[in-house]
């Protein structure tokens, strides 16, 4: 089958970076090598015509020098994520010389900007081919790379794709480092931005007793076959073993508020109570409305898996179910989040590192399609990056590879919240149907 996305032209540079000195290698905290065998994290932004009056190749320019400025507040960017036998420990390592580099792809397309940034049913071949492919099936591999995509038939546009190791940075850190992106394009530009303190990357700040030995237990759990990676890498390709639609949608602030309004109805605890947060909303409306189109009868739990950030602490939550009509009953949407807004409870008085090996075995030993894998945050900004060509008309991760996974940013209007699903094909129309908030008539089944 021809891909939806035809490539004419590619060219691929690198972006070199000079590195602070003495630095060559990052060590990984032990949390951080959980990440090692994961997929690169992948994320399309679409800017609009305005951004097609200015010349492709200044776009190119303001781009490449941009990242070129803020990488070496973020140089763990810059290199390889590479194992040593010796240490029997993986990290992010640099080159002999005294520069790392990422590479930088330039690409254009003869599909049309307006019917993808319309469209946004089933849509995974053009946003994959959007995206620079760093996948490795062994270490060494890159850490991050970007490719700017010119739409050149019908409605003009540009694409810009992102693809990064999530062992470098989390949903918080990337979007820090886009903001950061987009202010130094604008400050070259000689427009005003505002710019957050850059980060720290010293990774010998988590430690504790017994982290050496925690990290090599998880490297053993997620990628024993070093330096191959176990699973194999497949990038942001889906999986091939199941066909996956996926979806996105749109929360307005209302739309919300109706949710939230529904899911405290049914219980007489939650009177007088604070509002339940916007991601918990969305996290139980999503497994609820999962387990209904997935119409299971058996007795087998359903779960829900997410992270969540608490300050210093971070900790990925596994919440089980184990009877499905608690979650398909009338006030199973009331069932879900509260055992949700319990996970999250009982993590902040936990320690963070309690069970972080087997909560691993946990997860990969969830049959397929019954579970609901939440990433990203309402609070994730992507409709606020701008490097002075006008903020993006879309945003899209482009790597969501699992049955029941949710991806959740900030939406583009305020107080509005976009989700984008991938579930198993034959579940979408059943899905879709119930999750999509439009009006008050949706709301007579969650």
């Amino acid at each position: 089958m021809q891909p939806a996305v035809r490539t004419r032209r590619r060219r691929t540079t690198t972006v070199v970076v000079p590195l602070p000195s003495a630095v060559r290698r990052v060590p990984l905290s032990p949390l951080d090598t959980r990440w090692v065998a994961l997929p690169p994290m992948c994320h399309v932004f679409f800017f609009p015509a305005a951004a097609a009056q200015v010349p492709f190749s200044d776009i190119v320019s303001v781009l490449r020098s941009s990242l070129a400025a803020v990488l070496p507040a973020f140089h763990p960017l810059a290199g390889e994520v590479a194992y040593s036998p010796q240490l029997g420990t993986v990290s992010i390592v640099y080159g002999e010389d005294d520069a790392g580099g990422v590479a930088f792809v330039e690409s254009e397309t003869d599909l049309d900007f307006a019917r993808l940034v319309a469209d946004r049913d089933d849509d995974d071949d053009a946003l994959l081919q959007l995206v620079p492919d760093i996948a490795q099936e062994e270490l060494p591999a890159p850490v991050f790379a970007a490719q700017v995509t010119e739409f050149v038939q019908g409605s003009r546009g540009i694409a810009l794709g992102v693809a990064f190791n999530h062992v470098a940075m989390d949903g918080i850190g990337f979007f820090r480092f886009m903001e950061m992106w987009g202010a130094s394009a604008m400050a070259a530009a000689g427009a005003s931005s505002h710019a957050t303190e850059p980060p720290l990357h010293d990774r010998r700040l988590v430690r504790f007793d017994g982290d050496e030995e925690l990290a090599g237990r998880l490297l053993r759990q997620v990628a024993p076959d070093l330096p191959r990676i176990v699973p194999k890498q497949p990038g942001c390709t889906p999986q091939h073993q199941l066909l996956l639609s996926r979806r996105t949608f749109t929360f307005s602030a209302q739309a919300l508020r109706r949710l939230k309004q529904r899911l405290t109805a049914t219980r007489p605890e939650f009177a007088g109570a604070a509002p339940p947060s916007t991601f918990a909303t969305l996290a139980a409306h999503g497994w609820v409305c999962l387990a209904l189109a997935s119409g299971f009868t058996d007795a087998a739990p359903v779960f829900a898996v997410f992270a969540s950030d608490q300050g210093s602490k971070f900790r990925r939550n596994f919440v089980e179910i184990s009877r499905i009509s608690e979650l398909t009953g009338a006030d199973g949407p009331a069932v879900a989040f509260m055992a949700i807004r319990d996970a999250v409870t009982a993590a902040k008085q936990q320690d963070p590192l309690v069970d972080v090996s087997s909560l691993i075995t946990k997860i990969r030993a969830i049959p397929p399609g019954r579970k609901v894998l939440v990433a990203g945050s309402p609070w994730f900004p992507a409709y606020a990056v701008d490097f002075g060509f006008g903020k993006p008309e879309r945003v899209e991760r482009a790597s969501l590879h699992q049955d029941g996974m949710m991806a959740v940013y900030a939406g583009k209007e305020t107080g509005s919240v976009q989700v984008s699903v991938a579930i198993a094909a034959e579940k979408m129309q059943a899905f879709e149907r119930m999750f999509a908030v439009k009006s008050r008539s949706n709301m007579s089944r969650l």
